[in-house]
């Protein structure tokens, strides 16, 4: 037995100590001692109450984004314009922007906020006892979720409504992989739809998804019949394992398969090879391009091992050929120069940089383009965005400019901030990505972007980069080429300005924060 003081054992520190501050409280308070298993007991019972408590609000919640999305498809004047009303969209219009306007509130994506709705309208018309446990605690989110999907295009409705009965019995009771095995066992056994029309039904589902994964890796998943899903396995198998025999190869299994699937999606090596346009950043600068650069860096350490001053190149001595090899030093020093990236995922390792740059057939210097060629400011001469601002809004926003939207930057429309019809200029100022639901809500609802105000007597806001520096490099040697010059003015950047997001304001009365800078 222990004291109601806690001494005995010692308190751990930070919450837990906290924790059992207030245990050993009550228990004084009694006037009584407790066990070392009655305390782990009230401990135990604790987190199952917080488990209710968590469960009621989780049904709660859902229960609000359904009222929400249904309030909003029963009076859409709330959102859609006066003189659109009469269309046969408004009410989808409506639904779409209470969707969307709930995203930015909740900062999930729309999609995830129209999931739910639907998931909260099937639990109340179709699923009521199950339902009820929910509202009640009773059971988890992912408990009636399983059920939902599990129901889903059944249109038995007697069916369903012994399906709810049964599954109440045991929901809250079973683990959620249990509970789905068990539904899906219910499912056959009281639907009168055979394997084949539920397989049909089951076929239409077919997706690929694509899940953004750390270190500049990414998660495949496809859903696929699974006869298709078989014959891909056992080749991915048989030719991971026939590879594994060649001599000399050292890849895993794993790696192996997932090499080999990569060339086959990709068509590596075929005449049929990919050619899907991919925006790549590559910093030119930090010498990426040049192999010579590149090869000196490499072999930095030991060039300089002789006792010779490495840091500055003889300049005086003409180089004998007309390329130079450059020298480690020659290569400029800030460390955002180094970071290369992918549109529509982030930075990519230098290694991945220069594979895309080895076998690349083209690339435009973005650097190079607002300042000669390709003007960024087109005014009111041309209402279509140029290529060039359409490549420099992609790789400074990423994604659609509405504020939680994930849709990438170069599948959406570019908007004009400040409308064209309404004197709004071509310019990068007035330009964002906009993926199409949300700049078709712009137009026909009153939830809509607001522009910011950008500050006064701004010099540079006609001008996304300045001029670059003069060094008085020489004509020949490493630092005659831009691309592996040092800069004298430590403080001029290359880097874009941080695009204006816009705000978004609802009829509702909610205005949108604006998150930090997009990643460029």
């Amino acid at each position: 037995m222990i004291e109601s003081t806690g001494e005995a054992g010692g308190a751990p520190e930070g919450a837990d100590g906290a924790l059992d501050g207030v245990f050993d409280g009550a228990a004084g308070a009694r006037g009584a001692t407790i066990s070392q298993a009655e305390l782990l007991d009230m401990v135990m019972t604790d987190a199952e109450q917080f488990s209710f408590e968590t469960n009621r609000v989780a049904a709660r919640r859902l229960a609000t984004i359904g009222r929400a999305i249904r309030m909003a498809r029963e009076n859409p004047n709330i959102y859609v314009l006066p003189e659109l009303m009469t269309r046969t969209e408004a009410r989808d219009w409506a639904v779409r922007a209470a969707a969307t306007e709930l995203s930015m509130r909740l900062l999930i994506p729309t999609a995830t906020v129209l999931n739910e709705a639907a998931e909260a309208h099937t639990l109340a018309a179709r699923l009521p006892k199950l339902w009820l446990e929910f509202l009640d605690g009773a059971t988890s989110y992912p408990i009636v979720r399983a059920a939902v999907e599990t129901i889903t295009g059944w249109d038995d409705d007697d069916a369903v409504a012994r399906f709810d009965e049964e599954l109440a019995g045991i929901a809250g009771r079973v683990t959620v992989a249990s509970f789905r095995s068990r539904a899906k066992r219910l499912r056959d056994r009281l639907s009168a739809a055979s394997l084949a029309e539920r397989h049909r039904r089951a076929l239409t589902e077919r997706r690929v998804v694509f899940e953004d994964a750390p270190e500049g890796m990414m998660w495949l998943h496809a859903l696929v019949p699974a006869l298709d899903g078989v014959k891909i396995r056992t080749r991915l198998n048989a030719t991971a394992k026939q590879a594994s025999r060649v001599a000399g190869e050292t890849r895993t299994r794993d790696q192996l398969r997932a090499d080999q699937l990569s060339d086959w999606l990709t068509g590596t090596g075929t005449p049929t090879a990919v050619q899907t346009r991919v925006l790549v950043t590559v910093p030119l600068i930090a010498g990426l391009l040049e192999k010579p650069v590149r090869d000196a860096r490499a072999s930095a350490g030991s060039a300089g091992g002789g006792g010779a001053n490495t840091d500055e190149p003889d300049r005086a001595t003409p180089p004998a050929t007309d390329t130079a090899t450059p020298t480690p030093s020659a290569l400029p020093a800030h460390p955002w120069l180094d970071v290369a990236t992918i549109d529509g995922y982030g930075p990519i390792s230098t290694e991945t940089a220069r594979q895309i740059f080895d076998t690349a057939t083209a690339f435009r210097r973005l650097i190079v383009d607002p300042i000669t060629a390709e003007p960024l400011h087109l005014d009111r001469t041309q209402y279509r965005p140029s290529q060039a601002q359409r490549d420099w809004l992609t790789l400074t926003y990423q994604r659609c400019s509405r504020p939680g939207c994930n849709s990438l930057a170069a599948t959406s429309d570019i908007d004009h901030i400040h409308d064209w019809a309404h004197g709004g200029r071509t310019d990068i100022d007035n330009l964002a990505p906009l993926c199409p639901p949300e700049h078709k809500l712009k137009h026909v609802t009153l939830l809509r972007p607001e522009g910011t105000p950008r500050p006064e007597n701004t010099t540079s806001e006609r001008s996304p980069i300045g001029p670059l520096p003069d060094t008085g490099a020489p004509a020949y040697g490493p630092d005659s080429d831009p691309a592996a010059r040092d800069w004298s003015d430590e403080g001029q950047t290359l880097q874009p300005p941080s695009p204006r997001l816009p705000r978004w304001s609802s009829p509702t009365g909610y205005r949108s924060t604006p998150a930090a800078d997009p990643p460029f």
